[in-house]
């Protein structure tokens, strides 16, 4: 409030201002408090609220602003402890933030779930606008099963992405139970079993793999490498994006593994040897000032991104497809159980479990006949 406003209204609060002959309230809210209210980019209500003029009484500017204030702190309050709410505080919170980077990319799931539209009380509202304590585990279960029909519906597998999904909100749930006051929560109504993921059976032929790589080329020069790559090193494809050239070694590639799984060195051998040179061949039409660059770059001598290699290998897919060749088609994900199947040692990805290790190990073993 300005000095001159100040001495003729003594009374009135901070926040409470002169613009241009109006008396205005336009309070600072913290983030805590900004749920379902507008702010500016500095967090300043917006608009401001009119509470009279340039020469009205202070008793009724001052009714004005207790009204004004009881208007804001019942939409605050409204707004608290809906799933919505709890999954803000969830990923501004210490928790969420010391969790793997991949993980913290990954939280557009909560906003495709949270808008996820439910029936209550014969009305239909967006799942992230419901109180989190009302949400109960027969709602919750209806919840993933609906989500797991619209992915088939689809034509995807779903199980894996509605068990992240639940995963995420779960996990947000009971870090509130921990951490947030009066929210209600007695129990995590997302605390469901998860869906059984199908085991991929399918093994990727070295004449698969030949086809869609010479296809791959017509796509982008960097993607046969990163096939390469994927195989030798029975790599998730985030992995290869991952590699640096200081990576190679005197005795081979270094691995930095993800999902627990532990780092490990890929030894030399010709082929391995073939495609790091692949690796940094591409780097010759580029110049990459990074001192310590990525094995795999894209377009521009940049290292290549994860959405990049992805819509890649979409066009890619669109391409096999007409061709007549979409029963052909493999992503990196089989291919890295290939990597698995073909290596003599099936600890080569670094997995932990025997169960893991079976998982990736999908070629068909050949027996001699009894007797």
């Amino acid at each position: 409030m300005s000095p001159r406003l100040r001495q003729q209204y003594p009374n009135l609060p901070k926040y409470v201002t002169n613009s241009n002959g109006r008396i205005v309230y336009r309070p600072y809210l913290p983030p805590g408090e900004r749920q379902g209210i507008d702010v500016d980019k500095h967090g300043f209500l917006r608009p401001p609220v009119k509470l009279g003029k340039v020469g009205d009484r202070e008793e009724d500017l001052l009714r004005a602003y207790l009204a004004a204030r009881a208007t804001l702190d019942a939409q605050s309050n409204s707004a608290k402890h809906t799933l919505r709410w709890i999954i803000n505080q969830y990923l501004a919170s210490s928790k969420f933030k010391s969790l793997a980077h991949g993980t913290q990319k990954r939280v557009s799931a909560f906003e495709k779930i949270l808008d996820h539209p439910v029936r209550v009380g014969g009305d239909r509202r967006a799942l992230g606008d419901l109180r989190a304590a009302s949400i109960t585990m027969p709602m919750a279960r209806r919840l993933a099963d609906k989500r797991l029909t619209d992915y088939k519906a689809a034509g995807r597998k779903g199980e894996a992405q509605v068990n992240h999904e639940i995963g995420l909100l779960s996990a947000a749930v009971a870090w509130a139970r921990q951490y947030l006051d009066n929210t209600g929560l007695e129990g995590n109504p997302f605390d469901l079993p998860k869906f059984k993921t199908p085991k991929n059976k399918r093994y990727v032929t070295d004449e698969e793999y030949l086809l869609q790589s010479r296809i791959a080329g017509e796509i982008a020069p960097y993607l046969p490498v990163v096939f390469e790559l994927t195989y030798l090193l029975a790599a998730r494809g985030i992995e290869v994006l991952d590699l640096k050239l200081s990576d190679a070694t005197s005795d081979g590639i270094d691995v930095a593994r993800r999902k627990g799984s532990r780092d490990n060195t890929i030894l030399w051998s010709d082929r391995l040897r073939a495609a790091y040179q692949a690796a940094r061949d591409l780097h010759q039409a580029h110049t990459v000032s990074l001192l310590d660059p990525p094995m795999i770059i894209g377009a521009g001598g940049r290292k290549l991104s994860k959405s990049g290699l992805d819509s890649a290998m979409q066009r890619l897919r669109r391409l096999m497809v007409e061709r007549g060749l979409e029963d052909r088609y493999w992503n990196l994900h089989l291919l890295k159980a290939k990597g698995v199947s073909d290596a003599k040692d099936k600890r080569i990805a670094g997995h932990r479990s025997e169960a893991m290790r079976d998982q990736y190990n999908v070629k068909r073993e050949k027996m001699e006949p009894a007797g």
